[in-house]
């Protein structure tokens, strides 16, 4: 029979479900009673002919083969090799999913009875039970994962959800660990048991994205975390020793370890992130599989496990990067140089990953030396479209943003997206289109957008860009999202500007509003003591650049509250930039222990003194400031053409007929700040640390 079966499968064509039908038809009225042996002939000639069959998955045979299943997992008996070959069979059909045809999966598989077989076969199933059995397990599993990738309304379904945390479960099993230091560094092979604990399993938990995702992955991340950590501790002294097994079964592990890093589970789990994040970091630098990853990619399964292992050691190291602690870390680690090894990778989603963390963890300096700015810009507007064009890739697309909200904060890449214009009509696309979540993705866009108009050619083309223009003029006027009308504000700011005005305040505070904590109180004791202090503490959205161009040039001082979060603001960067070139006196503050100007914001604040409230206590803290304020204060009034802005009401400006008077002054004012050396020099007195522009 089977060489009739395969003559008759040889001369079909897959496509012809017609003709297979009729086939199926034919082979099982030729069965005899004893159906098992009938199917062991048919499932081998299907593997054997490499038959898809997916256009025919519901036809009764395949019903039958379902069945038999749940019969063998029922009635236990020397059947499992029949088992393996079904699973195997579905696995492999399973391959050839398409939109077209999942219809056809989910109603052969969805099926109570043989998912409650696996939960139960999975609960007791260990190294000592049949290897067919093992194997056969695990070759449904994986159709189960197959079918429901990338699809989590399926994932969603009740049936076939009920199979995840029993998988969840296994793996968290003592079995696990145990199973891979048993790994030998001489083998090259796993076993069946092996693979499916250490491999298969691992592989069904991180294609899980439905509604339960973030359930699943808790209940993974601490058994998971802790227990890789142990893991690569004992195999990590051997790096450049391991065998393909290890290599497989670590990639699996670290793709596990990275599914139980969202941010919640960084937090959470932090003090296992942190010690994991030491041993990841070496992962990347092992020299053998830094060698074989460099090998021609189709050259085998070792350099395909190799370049699989750094590729998501590499994204496991990406998503601590949303960990402030381990991103300062990352930070002190200086892995520059490894970074940019990877950005070399064959594969390319390994580079692009190393480009993500490069654009969180690089200096201003660290760019200005790196050759490559056009390389990275060119990479990310890659990504930024593929990202754009595919549904799947929308999570992506938000952390795609907001690695270029820290990337556009150097000059070096606002001047790259000044000669790659299509990166900007990306970023408009992403910020205007109503498909887009409008905080996650609109607003992250318009903010790269405004630190973007910082280069003259990205100002110039955006001004050119009429459709954009009127789009930010209507959501300044009619959005409902504050936060939309904010930088709609602050990017038609910058592209257009105002005009002066005179003093009516002492300070402004210049903040971000995620150091809202300190800069409030140190706003409160300035008005205590009788200052005229100007400060946002509302997140003022709308007209809010206009408001804060006029505050600036109505105040006197302004206090650069200096962050991390602050150096990232779009908001904040034109604040300080439009003080620093109206001449205000800039007062500058530290607010985040071991923080060092970078970039624009160290240009600024080079040759300034300023107070660290993080060193200090604050009222020490608190009177250097005021002191600053005072010494400010003093050198205008010792002008005799700067006003008090106590005495604005005798001004000529305020007077009828006062225009020329007071044009007059404002001249005059510009050329005394130009020559009063305290806003140019460095003030030597004081007990203040002294920026060096780092």
């Amino acid at each position: 029979m089977s060489s009739t079966l395969s003559m008759a499968l040889r001369g079909l064509d897959h496509g012809d479900k017609k003709i297979l039908r009729t086939r199926f038809i034919a082979i099982m009225s030729k069965a005899t009673p004893d159906y098992n042996e009938n199917l062991h002939e048919i499932v081998d000639v299907l593997i054997e002919t490499n038959f898809p069959c997916v256009h025919v998955i519901d036809h009764p045979i395949f019903i039958l083969m379902r069945n038999t299943l749940v019969d063998i997992f029922q009635k236990p008996a020397d059947e499992f090799h029949l088992l393996y070959r079904i699973g195997e069979l579905f696995s492999r059909m399973a391959d050839y999913v398409d939109d077209k045809n999942i219809h056809l999966f989910q109603q052969l598989f969805t099926d109570a009875t043989i998912i409650q077989c696996l939960i139960r076969e999975l609960s007791s199933v260990s190294l000592t039970s049949h290897d067919s059995l093992i194997s056969g397990i695990g070759h449904l599993i994986d159709t189960y994962r197959k079918f429901q990738r990338f699809r989590p309304d399926i994932q969603d379904n009740v049936i076939l959800s009920s199979l995840i945390m029993p998988i969840v479960n296994f793996v968290k099993s003592a079995e696990y660990k145990t199973s891979f230091l048993r790994l030998s560094a001489k083998q090259d092979e796993i076993t069946s048991f092996q693979k499916l604990i250490l491999v298969t399993c691992p592989k069904y938990i991180v294609s899980f994205w439905c509604k339960r995702q973030p359930d699943v992955a808790r209940a993974a991340a601490e058994e998971t975390l802790s227990r890789s950590s142990d893991i690569l501790k004992y195999f990590l002294p051997t790096i450049d020793g391991w065998k393909e097994s290890v290599i497989w079964c670590m990639f699996y592990m670290v793709w596990l370890c990275q599914y139980s890093s969202d941010d919640c589970l960084l937090v959470d789990y932090s003090v296992q992130h942190t010690k994991l994040l030491d041993y990841v970091l070496k992962i990347v630098q092992g020299k053998k599989l830094l060698y074989l990853e460099s090998q021609d990619p189709t050259s085998g399964n070792l350099q395909k496990r190799a370049s699989e292992l750094l590729c998501y050691a590499t994204l496991y190291i990406y998503a601590t990067t949303f960990l402030p602690e381990l991103c300062q870390k990352l930070k002190e680690y200086n892995i520059t140089s490894i970074l940019l090894r990877l950005t070399k990778a064959n594969y390319s989603k390994t580079q692009f990953h190393a480009y993500r963390i490069l654009a969180v963890v690089l200096s201003s300096d660290d760019i200005k030396q790196l050759a490559n700015a056009a390389q990275i810009t060119t990479v990310f507007i890659f990504y930024l479209k593929e990202s754009i064009n595919l549904t799947s890739t929308r999570s992506r697309l938000m952390n795609l943003l907001l690695n270029l909200k820290n990337l556009s904060q150097h000059d070096e890449i606002k001047a790259e997206f000044g000669r790659q214009v299509e990166g900007l009509s990306l970023l408009i696309q992403c910020a205007t289109e109503s498909q887009f979540d409008p905080e996650k993705v609109q607003l992250c866009a318009l903010e790269i957008i405004m630190s973007l108009t910082f280069n003259n050619e990205v100002e110039a083309w955006l001004r050119q860009n009429n459709i954009f223009v009127q789009y930010l003029q209507t959501l300044t006027s009619t959005s409902n999202a504050p936060y939309l009308q904010k930088v709609a504000g602050g990017i038609l700011w910058r592209l257009y500007g105002k005009t002066e005005h005179e003093f009516q305040y002492d300070v402004m505070i210049s903040y971000c509003h995620k150091d809202k904590h300190i800069c409030h109180r140190i706003h409160e004791a300035l008005n205590a003591d009788k200052f005229r202090v100007w400060i946002d503490r509302e997140e003022m959205h709308g007209s809010m650049m206009e408001v804060m161009a006029d505050a600036i040039k109505q105040s006197r001082c302004v206090l650069i509250c200096m962050s991390d979060n602050y150096y990232l603001s779009p908001y904040c960067q034109a604040e300080a930039k439009y003080a620093f070139e109206k001449r205000r006196c800039l007062i500058p503050i530290r607010v985040q222990s071991g923080y060092k100007a970078d970039g624009w914001l160290a240009f600024i604040t080079t040759c300034l003194k300023y107070v660290d409230f993080t060193k200090m206590d604050f009222d020490t803290a608190y009177t250097q400031v005021v002191s600053e304020i005072r010494h400010s204060k003093a050198g205008w009034k010792n002008s005799s053409v700067i006003l008090s802005p106590s005495k604005m009401s005798e001004a000529p400006a305020m007077r009828e007929g006062g225009l020329e008077s007071t044009v007059a002054s404002l001249q005059k004012r510009v050329e005394l700040i130009d020559s009063d050396p305290r806003l140019t020099e460095l003030d030597n007195e004081g007990d203040g640390t002294r920026e060096n522009g780092q």
